[in-house]
């Protein structure tokens, strides 16, 4: 609609000038174009909550949307101080090529601190001001650019458009005309998912720069209407989160989109451009049946931190979700119970209010939080991507979707475990020991893959066959335990095959039991055990087969994680624990079961039946869990029998004859159930639902 003059800004004449008057004035400068009195109270409050966001508390440089380094936001001064005379800074490689944790974005990082700084610290104005200057300077110099163009299209324009905002008056011709003429234009909207956002993040810093009302309603609508339940990339029907292809991001892509809407809509709340009240309530849903689900006291889960395993970085992502829950109160009143609710129970040792069992059908994903303690399970299937290796990120990750299973106490069980980790024994994943494969696209390319969940119990099932190695694996979450079952496990390799029940951080000594005695286990141990016991877990052997433990420092390097300049150089050294099954070499229907529950807890559920037929749990006293993998009956308790025409997952509750049921390839209409007299035909849910529980009662 208007684009006004950088050489004298709107905020420059609202500061100078009652409201009135700065309106009047800025309808002369549109030569013509009619500006609405309300529009121009907008831009002001939309232009002043941008300022307060970055400078005041620093809350919008803390949110962190990306794996890259943030500058240290208590070193402001030592960043002006020790720029040199050119602009540059002595500790960046400005000649770097990495296509990941690139060293020159560290210089508009800084810039856009000093920035933020200048406004908060009037005192040091002056000085922090120059430094801006001087290092903006050189930038435009030299206009560095990355091979990666997510740099060159969103990461630099975007800390570069947040230091001209927060510059404001201040920006000098040169600086205005780099922003308008070289770095916007290279931020244009497109694009899909969370890119999309960024780049409509980037249009709308121009259009307030430009104080555009037309370029900040058109960039604004891009990023609300990306708010919306998706069958491709961004929020899946479940509440996860897609981005490249059917792969669940929620502490990469998905942490970015939380962040960049919380962002705008919180720096265009109370304007004509604020986020729609339903686009908000599928926001409000994603972050509190999506997001909040996979922290625990402090730490994303690791099978939501997508490709990214840098130092810290399942602690840095559960914080910076909490920065954005604690940031979406000031726009979303109506959820700050559930907001707050997620940053209080993310402190270490908090306890956990949230409680249940959560199956992301669209991400072959489980989550199941006991009061004490959580448990989660990653799958994959010819529907879901597992994992991806991209700008040398997660390059050891082949199997982190292949059923990895990991148990959270106190939430440090794996702090730092990524360099001594062995990646051909992820928890839960039953794999071969010979060379760990390596591709760029990671998945198990089979459909049966998925579970069933009631709310408080569930059940996850994975048919699984990679790499010559076949097996009918199954988990049941119980109320106090996690029963994790293998049957029909075959191979065609010739290298051994095992079965990871835990690779952890050792948390102090490791006892078992063997033949009715407990002693306190070394440093290496094999047999029949029927349980161990290692930190504040127990590891409960439920079939004949014997165990192997390892309980010792392990070194190991990074770079056999990800690779950029950021790597750390040196050796890690950690004590580990490992435990697992030696399913041996051309293994021929072989099986395992082990159940995993908190040390001093017996667990209340039983093992009742672990054949590649079926796989069958009794869940409480009343409830059974049964795994159908092939249609056929199955009878419970002595009393009641339950037949299936297809295979299927069920959670069955024998005294109220109440039925959770799933269909975990996601492609069936209908399965007929029976029980005695009684039959069912279940349409099933499709599309976007397809792979979701139903419930159905077979007394009614």
């Amino acid at each position: 609609m208007v684009v006004f003059s950088l050489h004298m800004t709107a905020r420059t004449l609202f500061l100078r000038l009652p409201a009135f008057l700065s309106c009047i004035l800025l309808l002369l400068i549109a030569q013509g174009s009619v500006l609405h009195a309300d529009t121009c109270a907008d831009l002001k409050k939309a232009l002043g909550q941008f300022i307060e966001f970055y400078s005041e508390t620093h809350v919008g440089l803390a949110m962190n949307d990306t794996n890259e380094a943030l500058p240290n936001l208590a070193a402001s001064l030592e960043y002006a101080r020790s720029l040199q005379p050119d602009g540059s800074w002595p500790d960046i490689d400005y000649d770097s090529q990495a296509c990941s944790g690139w060293q020159p974005s560290h210089h508009v990082s800084r810039m856009a601190l000093l920035a933020a700084e200048a406004r908060h610290r009037p005192e040091h104005r002056a000085e922090l001001v120059a430094a801006v200057h001087r290092a903006f300077g050189f930038w435009i110099k030299h206009d560095f650019k990355c091979p990666n163009w997510w740099y060159n299209n969103i990461g630099i324009p975007k800390r570069i458009g947040i230091c001209g905002l927060l510059l404001g008056e201040e920006l000098t011709p040169d600086e205005k005309s780099y922003l308008a003429n070289t770095i916007f234009p290279r931020a244009k909207i497109g694009m899909t998912g969370q890119n999309k956002l960024w780049l409509a993040g980037n249009t709308l810093m121009s259009g307030l720069l430009q104080q555009d009302s037309t370029i900040i309603k058109t960039a604004s609508e891009t990023i609300w209407q990306e708010i919306e339940i998706s069958a491709k990339e961004g929020i899946q029907a479940d509440f996860s989160f897609h981005q490249h292809g059917a792969q669940q991001q929620f502490g990469n892509y998905g942490m970015a989109f939380a962040v960049e809407v919380t962002r705008w809509a919180n720096i265009l709340r109370n304007t004509e451009w604020a986020l729609p009240p339903e686009r908000l309530a599928v926001f409000r849903n994603y972050m509190l049946e999506g997001q909040a689900w996979v922290s625990w006291r402090g730490r994303m889960d690791i099978s939501s931190c997508g490709r990214q395993f840098m130092p810290n970085s399942p602690r840095d992502k559960a914080r910076t979700i909490a920065q954005a829950m604690s940031e979406c109160v000031y726009f979303d009143p109506t959820g700050a119970e559930g907001y707050h609710g997620f940053v209080k129970r993310n402190q270490p040792g908090a306890t956990n209010d949230l409680v249940g069992n959560k199956f992301f059908w669209r991400s072959d994903y489980m989550v199941h939080r006991f009061p004490d303690f959580c448990a989660t399970l990653k799958m994959s299937s010819n529907r879901v991507i597992g994992s991806e290796i991209v700008n040398s990120e997660n390059l050891s990750g082949y199997h982190i979707a292949d059923g990895a299973t990991y148990f959270y106490g106190e939430g440090d069980e794996y702090a730092e475990i990524f360099p001594v980790w062995d990646w051909q024994q992820i928890p839960g994943t039953t794999t071969s020991l010979g060379k760990l494969p390596s591709a760029g696209i990671s998945r198990v390319k089979r459909d049966f893959i998925g579970g069933v969940s009631d709310g408080k119990y569930g059940i996850a099932v994975l048919d699984y066959g990679r790499d010559g190695i076949a097996a009918r694996k199954s988990w049941f979450f119980t109320k106090d335990a996690v029963f994790c079952l293998g049957a029909g496990i075959n191979s065609e390799t010739n290298d051994a095959v095992v079965t990871t029940i835990e690779q952890c951080l050792l948390h102090g000594e490791v006892t078992g039991a063997k033949g009715g005695k407990v002693n306190k286990l070394g440093r290496n141990e094999k047999g029949p055990f029927q349980w161990i016991r290692q930190g504040r877990f127990q590891y409960t052997i439920l079939s004949e087969a014997p165990v192997e433990i390892r309980a010792e420092p392990i070194t190991g390097h990074w770079d056999r994680v990800f690779k950029n300049p950021a790597t750390p150089k040196d050796e890690v050294t950690l004590p580990i624990f490992k435990l697992w099954i030696p399913n041996g070499v051309h293994p021929k229907n072989a099986a395992y079961a082990y159940a995993v529950s908190l040390v001093g807890t017996t667990p209340t559920g039983k093992l009742i039946a672990n054949t590649p037929e079926h796989q069958v749990v009794q869940l409480d006293e009343t409830t059974w869990g049964i795994v159908f993998w092939e249609k056929g009956s199955f009878r419970a308790d002595n009393s009641k029998t339950l037949s299936v025409d297809k295979p299927c997952v069920v959670i069955w509750n024998l005294r109220t004859g109440e039925i959770h049921l799933s269909d975990p390839t996601q492609k069936l209409k209908e399965i007929t159930i029976s029980t005695g007299t009684t039959k069912k035909t279940i349409l099933l849910p499709q599309k976007t639902r397809a792979g979701s529980t139903i419930k159905v009662s077979l007394d009614s």
